[in-house]
């Protein structure tokens, strides 16, 4: 079987989706012929490593252009060209586009024949549906709930999705939304993200260190979690939380570490390529999130060994966490919830150890293998009932 995944930018650092795919790229490479298809390169060296035999091909390398790349490989703003026409000013992702970009993404989407292509970000979701020819499985997996999209990508995904042969999301909720929003139109199932391999140790629970992750933005809640170490700090002033990622929050959320006090206590850790290996030096996972698609994040934490004390955000932690017996689940924006819950956990002792062994019991259950081999399934049921 031809699998091609579709991505904005696979050399970059991306984010949840971007390490899903190279992941589940990686497990069916191993049975088929895979293929990460990246419209935009601008750094010589991936931030990630790809997977073991599978290609990759670039439709724009930009590198020539991206003097200046932060560490997620993006374009200096100073970088102009004529703006995208095809990616939604909308999209996140819209900024790193242009004519260019565009006119390479149409060639390729145009050319294409046979197999699989399957997209993971909603704007080249869209592109394949309106674009890539009916001869191909068009697939689409949207990883954020559908309430969190901007409208204008809502009411694109509306309009062209039915063009797809499968559209797949995280979670049963919104599984039944899409499928309220699209009718009949599409075939809307239900694909999970499977638990990353973590090569090397897990955690032995000693540290006295809390550890959260994801880009500093509002959606990620980090200022809530503060707010809640705040309290967390004056019961346990011995533990340190520390915070992995950037963002355009970083400077907010400085100044609320000064304004509360936790200079030495809360720290910003910045973005590394190692977070397995960090996650497994601490104690306890926290996800503090508004908006959640099925957090990747939690996952590797839980394949670390880690309990998990979460918010319950719409859609996401409550499909993975077993309240009790591997985390917590907190009332969504209940901050002194959330530090009662980590309070709870820091004084669990040998509690917590059994806390953390059913966590990386249930990563193993969604091992990436087994995540791949329902991929499989569908694709093949999928393939045969096109020919």
């Amino acid at each position: 079987m031809q699998i091609r995944f579709l991505l904005h930018d696979v050399h970059g650092a991306g984010g949840g989706v971007l390490k899903v795919a190279l992941n589940l790229a990686g497990e069916l490479g191993r049975r088929h012929d895979v293929e990460l298809v990246s419209v935009l390169r601008r750094v010589d060296e991936p931030m990630h490593t790809m997977p073991s035999g599978v290609a990759v091909r670039t439709l724009l390398d930009e590198r020539a252009r991206a003097t200046d790349p932060d560490p997620a490989g993006q374009l200096p703003e100073t970088a102009t060209k004529p703006p995208s026409r095809l990616i939604l000013p909308e999209d996140p992702w819209y900024e790193q586009y242009s004519l260019d970009s565009d006119t390479a993404l149409l060639r390729y989407l145009r050319a294409v024949r046979g197999g699989v292509l399957i997209g993971m970000q909603p704007g080249l979701s869209v592109a394949i549906a309106r674009f890539a020819p009916a001869e191909v499985l068009r697939v689409a997996q949207e990883h954020r709930p559908f309430s969190s999209r901007p409208k204008a990508l809502r009411e694109a995904s509306l309009r062209y999705y039915p063009r797809l042969d499968v559209f797949l999301t995280l979670t049963r909720r919104d599984a039944r939304r899409y499928r309220r929003e699209l009718g009949e139109d599409v075939s809307v199932g239900v694909m999970p993200n499977g638990a990353p391999a973590v090569r090397g140790p897990t955690s032995d629970l000693d540290s006295l260190v809390v550890v959260a992750a994801g880009r500093l933005e509002r959606s990620k809640g980090f200022d809530r979690l503060l707010d809640a170490w705040a309290i967390v700090a004056r019961r346990h002033p011995d533990w340190e939380l520390r915070i992995f990622g950037e963002g355009g929050q970083r400077a907010d959320l400085e100044e609320q570490i000064a304004t509360l006090d936790l200079a030495g206590s809360a720290r910003l850790m910045g973005y590394t390529t190692r977070l397995s290996e960090e996650m497994a030096a601490a104690s306890l996972f926290v996800l503090s999130s508004r908006v959640e698609g099925y957090p990747m994040v939690m996952l590797e934490a839980m394949a670390c060994g880690l309990p998990v004390v979460s918010f319950d955000c719409r859609t996401g932690p409550r499909e993975i966490i077993r309240p009790g017996r591997d985390g917590f689940l907190v009332p969504d924006g209940d901050v002194e919830g959330l530090a009662a819950a980590i309070n709870r956990t820091i004084e669990m002792g040998d509690g917590r150890r059994a806390l953390g062994a059913a966590a990386l019991r249930a990563a193993r259950r969604r091992s990436q293998s087994a995540v791949a081999a329902r991929w499989e399934q569908l694709l093949e049921r999928r393939l045969a009932a096109k020919r």
